[in-house]
């Protein structure tokens, strides 16, 4: 999910500016700033940052910083996106961080910079464990150099019949819990779950613990880990039924990942079987109504490239897709992705599966939700459930929740309805 949010973030701004080198330029700037260099930084500004800042705006600006963090020591770390031209900056002072945030457009000038304290996360909502629940840390890939800490989840008089599941992630890195602003959502289901009766296993991604590593395919950032997972489950608990939940990005691999890793059925929590960047596309298309009109077409013909691109990979030989971004994605990772038909492999099987959406989910919408439906049809085997006022983390949503506000509505510390545990474990015990 946070790849999904990087995309949109990075695409509000969209896709004008190809930059190869937007983080060296970005970590220019930064030492730049920390040594001082105001009249070098000032140079590299397009002109309506000339008009707005100058050589004693930035020495203040930056001394304020220092007089809340102390010094500035180094550069801490830098995230940069090409597509877009934005990088942000992680400064080290000697009493916490700042970040410094820029863009740069299509010349390489900066068109925009901001630097600001880092900001504190909230604070999750706390949650006990369920009367009789174990939860015991647990440790993937033990004895290499890309171990996993999980954590395994022993209901109340836990024995080998006892079902259990094992959680797959959305996009980008995720701790164990899957935590995003104040919520996670991992940790509130298999906690409801527990009090169900239902045990779990949920681990770190390794994009989370281990980002140095190449995770080029799905297959290296999922299926090694979720394979690993269940193998572990089964080493610790002996169990009969295990079942896979994913969500998001998880929740659209949820098919592959069940009949790949031998689970006995699959939970999509807000997936879909559409491409990765068809999601994207309908994501951009909502930011863009939301523009003054007067900017729509130049935005829509830079999205109508994209989604040519798009289209495209299919005809594409993997190296050809290697060369190519799609909506500030790597081509590869998607040609791989979209080489999979989710839904031709739930139907080809004979296993069920269970289909979950939040009725306000800005991420995901109805459409590509419903497209489970349309695939599958009603056998008895496929479920779908709809919950009206929840949001992607089937958390309740906010008034005014938007794509354009998604950092801020997954900002405020909420738990999970408790309604999608009981038709999860319902429909385990069904099944």
């Amino acid at each position: 999910m946070k790849k999904w949010l990087a995309v949109i973030f990075a695409l509000c701004m969209l896709v004008s500016s190809a930059l190869a080198d937007t983080q060296e330029r970005a970590l220019q700037a930064a030492q730049q700033l920390i040594a001082g260099d105001y009249a070098a930084l000032c140079a590299q500004f397009d002109e309506n940052m000339r008009s707005a800042v100058d050589e004693a705006a930035l020495e203040a600006g930056f001394a304020s910083i220092a007089m809340q963090l102390g010094a500035c020591t180094g550069v801490a770390g830098v995230q940069a996106d090409d597509a877009s031209g934005t990088a942000a900056v992680a400064l080290a002072h000697e009493h916490g961080l700042s970040v410094l945030s820029l863009a740069f457009d299509a010349q390489g000038r900066i068109a925009s910079m901001y630097i600001a304290p880092q900001s504190t996360a909230p604070q999750a909502l706390s949650r006990a464990l369920p009367d009789g629940a174990q939860a015991l840390p647990v440790t993937l890939f033990e004895g290499t150099d890309h171990a996993l800490m999980g954590e395994l989840i022993m209901p109340a008089a836990a024995d080998e019949t006892t079902p259990y599941v094992v959680f797959a992630h959305g996009s980008g890195p995720s701790d164990l819990d899957e935590t995003i602003g104040g919520n996670k959502p991992f940790r509130d289901l298999a906690y409801d779950l527990a009090a169900l009766g239902v045990g779990s296993l949920r681990h770190d991604k390794i994009t989370y613990s281990h980002p140095q590593r190449p995770c080029e395919t799905v297959e290296q950032e999922y299926l090694e880990s979720v394979m690993e997972a269940l193998r572990v489950l089964k080493a610790q608990t002996g169990a009969e039924a295990v079942y896979l939940i994913g969500h998001s990005e998880g929740g659209m691999l949820t098919p592959w990942l069940t009949e790949n890793c031998g689970f006995d059925g699959g939970v999509s929590l807000a997936g879909t079987p559409l491409a990765l960047w068809e999601i994207s596309l309908a994501q951009n298309l909502a930011v863009i109504e939301a523009m003054p009109e007067a900017q729509r077409a130049q935005l829509l013909a830079q999205i109508e490239s994209e989604k040519e691109k798009g289209l495209r990979l299919a005809q594409m030989s993997r190296e050809e897709a290697a060369q190519e971004t799609v909506f500030g994605m790597p081509g590869a990772y998607l040609w791989h992705m979209a080489q999979m038909d989710q839904a031709k492999i739930a139907l080809d099987s004979e296993k069920p599966y269970l289909f979950l959406w939040g009725e306000c989910d800005f991420q995901v919408n109805r459409d590509a939700f419903e497209a489970w439906h349309e695939s599958l049809g009603d056998e008895v085997r496929f479920r779908y459930i709809t919950y009206p006022g929840l949001n992607h983390l089937f958390m309740p949503a906010g008034e005014n929740d938007s794509i354009l506000n998604a950092q801020a509505a997954y900002a405020e510390p909420k738990q999970m309805d408790d309604r999608v545990a009981a038709d999860i474990a319902t429909w385990i015990n069904e099944n």
